[in-house]
């Protein structure tokens, strides 16, 4: 016998519920959109009624679930596809909670929350939230390389090596003389020789350990410390090549900014990119230690413990507190913040909304499609051949301008930032990431742009000046 019961059902609620009534659960998934209850052979009296009990508590379990997916915040008449995607998208994909800002001709039109930023204490999301912002935090630190140059303190063709003095590989170990040829706009467009699809990704788990070990640096690995280990070692392909997508690239302008400015990232990121921008609440995160507003992160149902990060203090950890160092990833995706505070900051980056970040000519730098094709190999980040990476961003060219955007993912965070040719722009972020992210992600952006198409008539008015 089989008990099936709608999807938007709590499966943590109905798992307890049978583990009480029967003693074990056997919970599958035939597919999206059911539940299966593995069959029982008992056809008692006994277990009539444990079907009826159980039949009252998935109705329970609805109502809950259902209360908890009304939208928070803030959103303008006639948004509703926007309310009605990102419901039944968290239901789909059994992620926790999201958050969604959305904004038309620079004006905020909807600011919402999803779901739960914390299952445990039943606590919904907000507008105001802050989520890991993944790798959207390259684009920040793209715009605060680009204001150096706008300023004059730096070049986009200066080679990288001599700007990082000390923090850079020692010349006495440089392993791969082409290390000295990678330049600023190398790292920016994701060229600079670096190549995850053959060498690993040389921030994760295995490659920072690894780095530590070799350097005898403190753990956790801190970012100058696997840059210069990367830099003392043999690199994938000459750089301005190819492009490959490269955590390790960011990870090195974080450092080039240091070095030029005299100050940290994160204060220079913060005085010169974001405040500008209006964005104010935004910060550098913590691994295992959250910051006020900020949501809980659960992994996808199946995932299991992993090993943790060196120096965390941690043998073993769910992969979103311990599977990475989040302290150590500030400039290429240690980020956090509420998507209507990122929103602020795209809009800002040629002047969509209040003073531009970056004159013309630096924005058109910033969006100029370069020559490479991509490197060899299979990576989550190969590009569409319709698709380029400026210095920062993503873009395809339509007829009436570029379409932009990024995307970020780490265990438990997936994050997703659009401005389009013709005035619009959205940010997206959620507190789990499914393990299809690849599938997700799409459904994701084909959501978006169809629930943009639905709205029938654009509400005048602006929601920033309510700053929620």
């Amino acid at each position: 016998m089989w008990l099936v019961v709608d999807a938007t059902t709590d499966r943590g609620v109905l798992e307890a519920s049978l583990s009480r009534l029967t003693g074990r659960t056997t919970l599958c998934e035939e597919k999206r959109g059911q539940l299966s209850l593995a069959p029982f052979t008992l056809m008692s009296a006994q277990f009539l009624l444990m079907l009826r009990q159980l039949a009252g508590l998935i109705v329970l379990a609805v109502v809950a679930v259902a209360a908890r997916a009304d939208p928070t915040g803030l959103a303008l008449p006639g948004l509703e596809p926007y309310d009605e995607f990102m419901t039944s998208l968290i239901r789909k994909w059994d992620i926790a909670g999201a958050s969604l800002a959305v904004a038309r001709r620079d004006k905020l039109l909807l600011a919402r929350g999803y779901g739960l930023a914390n299952k445990e204490g039943n606590v919904p999301v907000e507008p105001a939230s802050l989520f890991r912002l993944a790798s959207l935090s390259k684009t920040i630190t793209a715009v605060a390389v680009l204001r150096l140059v706008q300023d004059g303190q730096v070049k986009l063709d200066d080679k990288v090596v001599p700007l990082l003095g000390e923090l850079g590989p020692r010349p006495e170990k440089i392993a791969d003389a082409r290390v000295n040829d990678i330049t600023v706009r190398h790292l920016l467009q994701h060229s600079g020789g670096f190549n995850r699809a053959r060498s690993g990704d040389v921030v994760g788990l295995r490659g920072a350990a690894a780095a530590a070990k070799r350097q005898g640096a403190p753990l956790p690995p801190d970012c100058p410390t696997i840059l210069r280990d990367t830099l003392e070692r043999k690199l994938d392909f000459t750089p301005g090549e190819y492009y490959a997508y490269s955590n390790i690239g960011y990870c090195i302008l974080g450092r080039v900014i240091e070095r030029v400015t005299g100050v940290g990232y994160e204060q220079f990121a913060r005085e010169h990119v974001l405040t500008p921008a209006g964005a104010t609440g935004m910060k550098v995160g913590r691994t295992l230690e959250a910051a006020r507003g900020e949501v809980t992160y659960y992994d996808y149902r199946e995932a299991r413990p992993v090993k943790a990060m060196p120096g965390l203090g941690l043998a073993f950890a769910r992969r979103p507190y311990g599977a990475f160092a989040i302290e150590t990833m500030d400039s290429y995706g240690g980020w956090i913040g509420a998507p209507t505070e990122y929103l602020r900051f795209i809009l800002a980056i040629d002047g969509r909304r209040g003073n531009a970040l970056l004159n013309a000519a630096t924005v058109a730098e910033m969006n100029a499609r370069p020559n490479l094709q991509p490197a060899p190999g299979d990576d989550e980040e190969k590009l569409a051949e319709a698709v380029f990476y400026g210095l920062g961003i993503n873009a395809r060219a339509v007829k009436n301008g570029l379409n932009l955007w990024h995307g970020g993912s780490l265990a438990g965070t997936s994050t997703f930032a659009v401005r389009t040719a013709d005035g619009y722009a959205w940010v997206a972020a959620f507190n789990g990431r499914p393990q299809d992210r690849s599938a997700f992600r799409g459904e994701l952006d084909r959501g978006l742009w169809a629930a943009r198409s639905k709205v029938k008539k654009w509400p005048d008015g602006d929601l920033f000046s309510e700053r929620p």
